[in-house]
């Protein structure tokens, strides 16, 4: 029934979310017929504004009225509100964040510009066709200081920041900012239908293993390499064991035959030492050849198959060797929760309902990530942080991935930051995303809280979703960061030989070096403190010394 206090100032939230009205306002009547006065009940049926011109006062509009048991015009009492709102204006709330709502937007709605070919986000193109669809005007702004506040958050004495004040406060029929279909979020506001669904995770270094130093060993597992040493000591032992075998039985047989004992042992000398043998195993599966090659034949065919062992590791050494020097630097990443954890990275992000979510987890690693989880108040010091190996920044993977692509933008064209020029400090770490999802989190457009919006909005999100628009404005947004990642990846050393990459060659020479000094010094020493201080040394019988120290250690 129609009452003037319904109509307060204070009551106008009200009507502006149930428009779907009808106020009956019933009176008497009189009429004057010769002198008579005659009354006549008369009932006038209103209803409100939608969209309503101002926002603290409720336009009553005229329906229809019902006299003398009839209506005077028959009107169509319950027209919808919503489907044609007849080009009024609806204040839409912009918060720029990939992929919903990109920088570009803002020549459409600021300099009311279109030829542009840039993508101006997911939410921005559905906010533009449902526009269209339901006949009203986009009257987009950007809240004061939401580039810091974001989303917003509880303050002290019920004040509340970014898009969650802005709703709080009803500024606003749409809110644009990728908002996340959760509890919280549906407390402040109304969610249409999730129109995607986004991959949150972690923005983690990723470094650069730097190990050229071990250029030599490379080439094979440990297993191999214990292999290769066993077969060494193997086969020089064995060649070793021939030649005293050989030296030991069978020359007692060819002594009646002088000529042909001494041919028999020429070149055995090699191996009847067992550091000799050593060596010159070594140098055979280096392809060194021998001094000489042993007349006997039981020695001959040992080396004839040990030549044919050695050929085959050095192929698959060279092969391997090549395929080392031809790979590119392998990289060091964090791809799950439970190595962010064993990290020592400080991990964090922008608001509290995030820290809250992983420490209601039931899983031990996220609440172990919810008990370090930091709260940040500068993003760019927060990426700072990741790209010099420091920070773990938890965001959707469409944000993080453009986060990359602009980093690798601005180094590819020598952009730096004023502080790290000043500071000489430089960037020690590439950006990486972590492949594993904490969670898919469904996105969807923000109206104020009991819209009467809400359900053809729903239709149209719905629509858009189901013939593609959303997938090929994700696209879109997301066509800038994938040709500057693939500029990246097109820039890697993959097969370059440089001065890094001979490391290990330099390691090994360097190695040989310090034992040659340190046995030089030995010696040096050894001569001395050893050899000058023996009474029986005689610098002018150096041949009598060294025959008669050779005859008492024997």
């Amino acid at each position: 029934m129609h009452d003037n206090r319904l109509f307060r100032s204070e009551l106008h939230y009200i009507w502006n979310r149930i428009v779907n009205v009808v106020f009956v306002r019933r009176y008497n009547t009189y009429k004057y017929r010769s002198g008579e006065k005659i009354a006549a009940e008369r009932i006038d049926l209103d209803t409100v504004y939608y969209p309503s011109p101002t926002r603290d006062f409720t336009a009553i509009k005229y329906i229809d009225t019902w006299q003398d048991n009839k209506l005077r015009y028959g009107n169509d009492h319950y027209v919808s509100k919503t489907a044609d709102l007849h080009g009024n204006s609806l204040r839409v709330a912009v918060f720029e964040h990939v992929p919903a709502v990109t920088e570009a937007s803002r020549n459409h709605y600021q300099k009311k510009t279109s030829a542009d070919s840039k993508a101006l986000g997911i939410e921005f193109e559905l906010i533009r066709i449902i526009a269209q669809a339901m006949n009203f005007k986009a009257d987009y702004y950007i809240p004061f200081n939401i580039a810091d506040d974001k989303w917003g958050k509880v303050g002290e004495n019920d004040s509340y920041t970014g898009l969650l004040g802005e709703a709080v406060i009803g500024n606003a029929d749409f809110f644009l900012g990728d908002l996340h279909y959760t509890i919280h979020n549906l407390n402040y506001f109304d969610l249409s239908t999730p129109y995607n669904t986004e991959c949150l995770t972690f923005l983690t270094p990723e470094s650069l293993t730097d190990n050229s130093w071990k250029l030599l060993i490379l080439p094979f597992r440990l297993n191999a390499w214990i292999a290769l040493l066993c077969t060494l000591l193997i086969g020089g032992g064995s060649l070793h064991v021939f030649a005293l075998f050989y030296q030991k039985y069978i020359e007692s047989y060819l002594k009646r035959d002088e000529a042909n004992a001494y041919d028999s042992m020429k070149g055995l000398y090699l191996f009847t030492g067992f550091q000799n043998s050593i060596l010159y195993t070594y140098g055979m599966l280096l392809q060194v050849s021998l001094p000489r090659l042993p007349n006997t034949w039981t020695v001959r065919i040992f080396i004839g198959w040990w030549w044919i062992y050695s050929i085959l590791v050095t192929v698959i050494y060279r092969a391997s060797m090549t395929a080392t020097l031809s790979h590119p630097v392998a990289k060091v990443t964090i791809d799950t929760l439970e190595q962010l954890t064993r990290s020592s990275l400080a991990v964090g992000g922008w608001n509290d309902e995030s820290k809250e979510f992983f420490l209601a987890s039931s899983d031990p690693y996220s609440q172990e990530i919810g008990n370090k989880f930091e709260l940040i108040e500068n993003e760019k010091d927060a990426i700072d942080g990741v790209a010099n190996g420091t920070f773990g920044y938890y965001e959707n993977s469409y944000f993080l991935r453009h986060i990359r692509g602009k980093r690798i933008f601005e180094e590819e064209n020598g952009r730096k930051n004023k502080s790290e020029k000043d500071t000489g400090s430089a960037v020690k770490y590439n950006l990486h995303i972590m492949e594993e999802c904490v969670v898919y989190m469904p996105i969807a457009l923000g109206l104020e809280k009991n819209s009467p919006l809400k359900s053809y909005v729903n239709l149209w999100v719905r629509r858009m979703t189901e013939i593609g628009l959303v997938r090929k404005w994700l696209s879109d947004v997301m066509e800038w960061s994938k040709i500057n990642e693939s500029r990246q990846q097109s820039k890697s050393e993959t097969a370059l030989v440089n001065l890094r990459k001979l490391y290990g060659a330099l390691i090994a020479l360097g190695i040989g070096y310090i034992f040659s000094f340190i046995a030089l010094f030995g010696e040096i020493i050894y001569w001395k403190y050893v050899v000058l201080r023996d009474p029986k040394y005689d610098k002018y019988y150096l041949d009598i010394f060294y025959k008669n120290n050779n005859t008492c250690k024997t």
